[in-house]
């Protein structure tokens, strides 16, 4: 009888520990996509729905093992797991996105490792929702040498959805201004303004459809452009555009949508990588949200717009037998100076209205601003 009682025991444990790890459930809290090609289509979302419907499309794609699109650069989505992941030793979470190599590099051939890559930066939250929690950005192989900080973006809405088209592959070349600014490496403040193209693939609005503000604004880090287009510029059908963007380099970690979904290393991530706005280490005991955001301001030709995609999300620990076995990736080691990061002054993260609501710009009223050194207080517009 004890025999028997023993192997139940030890067959519902097992039993119970696939079932942690197949009943992963991911929620998503916030879905708030930058313009875009696929911006009201992955997934299908219209003006109609309510914030919940929203965010229940969101889940229902990710439960269909399909794909949401971030938009451009700053848009971002923040998922929560039905429990904290905690940081354990090695990797902690895994993220697969949509990252596929070519099969015509001309300069890597075989041996690419480029062809659709659009990195994502990740953040890990800690609190009770993510509207107050503490934020942390995971340091990826980037962050202390080519990622610029202090990145902000801001898009206008669109005034129509045709207009004048030269360029190739364009049903409206300068279809949604936008103006970003953001602080190099060695700390020098740089701007640009520009258009993200409509293109002659995707007819309807890359504007979110529920987004009725003039302006939009993003706030995060920028990752260095990485497509090269070793065609032409699209003009002659004997020449076309072929756009390949790489990964930052074979061992370069971090990054949501830049590693194969078959790459059972570079697609985890882990909580120690944790960095303040100051890009100092933080130790953090688990993490209660995560948000992706795309990370590079970068458009291709015929194939748009860089846009990280999302795939799905798992905490690694409840896998049986990872703990026993983590990943582990050596992350890059911070120099000892690093203008831009230890120098940037204090900037705006994000602004609320006295009942809660996240607002664009400062509106009339009390507006509570948060700042990206921690501090919080309360203006009067």
């Amino acid at each position: 009888m004890k025999l028997i009682t023993f192997l139940f025991t030890a067959l519902l444990c097992i039993l119970t520990s696939a079932n942690a790890q197949s009943q992963q459930v991911i929620r998503v809290l916030e879905f708030c996509p930058a313009p875009g090609q696929f911006t009201n289509t992955s997934p299908d979302i219209d003006a109609t729905m309510s914030k919940a419907e929203r965010l229940q499309a969101c889940e229902q794609q990710l439960q269909d093992g399909n794909l949401i699109s971030l938009g451009a650069a700053g848009g971002y989505i923040t998922l929560a797991l039905d429990q904290p992941i905690k940081n354990g030793k090695g990797s902690d979470l895994r993220i697969l996105g949509n990252a596929m190599y070519a099969i015509n590099d001309p300069v890597y051939g075989d041996a690419t490792i480029g062809g659709s890559i659009e990195p994502g930066i990740v953040y890990a939250g800690v609190g009770s929702s993510p509207e107050t929690a503490k934020w942390y950005e995971l340091a990826g192989s980037e962050y202390y040498t080519t990622q610029r900080h202090n990145f902000s973006i801001t898009y206008h809405k669109p005034t129509a959805e045709m207009g004048e088209h030269n360029i190739p592959y364009s049903s409206f070349d300068q279809y949604i201004r936008f103006y970003a600014k953001w602080n190099e490496p060695d700390g020098t403040e740089r701007d640009t303004t520009g258009y993200l193209m409509k293109n002659t693939f995707h007819a309807q609005t890359y504007w979110p459809m529920w987004e009725d503000k003039d302006e939009i604004t993003f706030y995060g880090g920028r990752l260095p452009n990485n497509a090269i287009n070793y065609g032409g510029d699209g003009s002659d059908a004997d020449n076309p555009q072929n756009w390949i963007s790489y990964r930052y380099a074979v061992d370069s970690y971090g990054y949501v949508d830049a590693a194969l979904n078959s790459d059972k290393v570079y697609t985890t991530f882990d909580l120690d990588w944790a960095v303040d706005n100051d890009g100092n280490p933080v130790k953090l005991s688990h993490a209660d949200f995560i948000r992706i955001q795309t990370g590079v301001l970068q458009y291709c030709g015929w194939t748009g717009e860089t846009s990280t995609e999302v795939l799905s999300m798992e905490n690694l620990h409840l896998i049986p037998g990872y703990d026993d076995n983590p990943i582990v990736i050596t992350p890059r080691q911070r120099p000892t100076s690093i203008n831009g990061i230890t120098d940037r002054p204090r900037h705006e993260i994000m602004r609320l209205s006295i009942d809660g609501r996240r607002l664009a710009k400062p509106e009339k009223g009390i507006n509570i601003v948060k700042y990206s050194d921690g501090t919080t207080r309360k203006t009067i517009n």
